[in-house]
């Protein structure tokens, strides 16, 4: 740098870049979680820390959010699908925080069935043709009317 003429330049600080995340309509409370399970099975996977369901509903929205992107579609919380997509991966999250991963499958799996219902798609990234977006196409000139002609030309040897 020095031989360049560049030492002592002051530079910047890198800032790391805050992506904003807000959901639209009303936000989703751990009273929601809560009427969705029986007392005994809220009680467990709340595992009696307050804050440990609404860590799980931000980051069923983190995930949900994404998902909801990529398909194109707006993420509402006053949209009842969305809202109960959101559930069903808030109560997986519980579940997969405490380690049941057998139980939690079936919510992911409820989860997954709805929004293939409701929006047709699901991001896959093991499903390789999802992942190739062409970005162009070749096209066949059009045939040029002598054509035919120039061929039969081509074709004739002394």
């Amino acid at each position: 740098m020095e031989e360049l003429g560049l030492a002592g330049i002051p530079t910047a600080p890198e800032k790391k870049r805050e992506v904003p995340f807000a959901p639209f309509g009303t936000p989703i409370a751990a009273d929601e979680v809560e009427k969705r399970l029986s007392s005994n099975l809220y009680k467990q996977l709340a595992d009696g820390n307050p804050d440990f369901v609404p860590d799980a509903i931000s980051r069923a929205q983190v995930y949900i959010g994404t998902i909801l992107s990529w398909l194109g579609v707006r993420f509402n919380l006053d949209n009842a699908t969305v809202r109960e997509i959101v559930l069903m991966q808030t109560i997986y999250e519980l579940h997969m925080a405490l380690g049941h991963e057998e139980a939690g499958r079936e919510y992911r799996k409820q989860m997954y069935n709805t929004v293939v219902a409701a929006y047709g798609s699901f991001p896959d990234s093991d499903n390789q043709e999802q992942i190739k977006v062409p970005s162009g196409a070749v096209v066949r000139p059009p045939r040029n009317p002598r054509q035919k002609r120039l061929d039969q030309a081509r074709r004739f040897t002394l």
